[in-house]
């Protein structure tokens, strides 16, 4: 009913994964999320909060859907001595491609459908402006609007 999924992987950064295999699976997304209640009857539904560069968002939607979220998600436990004791005699395996029968062609950055160009933080838009009128009144100007910040790009 619900997937969770971090926000984005380390190696391309590009935050992609969750929203693809939202899509692929037709179901709802929510991105980002710091915060999450469930509700307890149906329609079962999440109430997410979402953490933007300038604010916090609140989204509903109802299950199933697929989140990812930040780190604020969660306060981490500390361990206990046992399970740290525990965990350094823990054997983990670890797998390659050839383990899973994968062409190099598919993984890394020769699998990728994509390539990061360039990371920046874009600036913070800071003016908004409401339009007023009919709509064919606003229609208009905001076509105007738009064909002129086409010419600045």
């Amino acid at each position: 009913d619900l997937i969770i999924l971090g926000k984005q992987a380390i190696d391309g950064d590009t935050a992609q994964v969750g929203p693809e295999l939202a899509e692929q699976l037709n179901i709802p997304q929510v991105t980002y999320v710091k915060k999450l209640d469930i509700s307890p009857e149906e329609p079962f539904t999440i109430t997410a909060e979402r953490l933007l560069e300038d604010r916090v968002e609140t989204v509903e939607c109802r299950l199933p859907a697929l989140i990812t979220v930040t780190k604020e998600i969660n306060e981490p436990r500390h361990p206990s001595l046992r399970g740290v004791l525990n965990a350094k005699k823990a054997v983990i395996p670890v797998w390659n491609k050839d383990d899973i029968s994968c062409d190099d062609d598919k993984i890394g950055l020769n699998g990728s459908f994509t390539q990061v160009m360039k990371i920046f933080t874009p600036p913070v838009r800071t003016g908004r402006e409401i339009l007023s009128g009919t709509p064919e009144e606003m229609s208009k100007v905001l076509v105007k609007k738009l064909k002129i910040g086409r010419a600045h790009v």
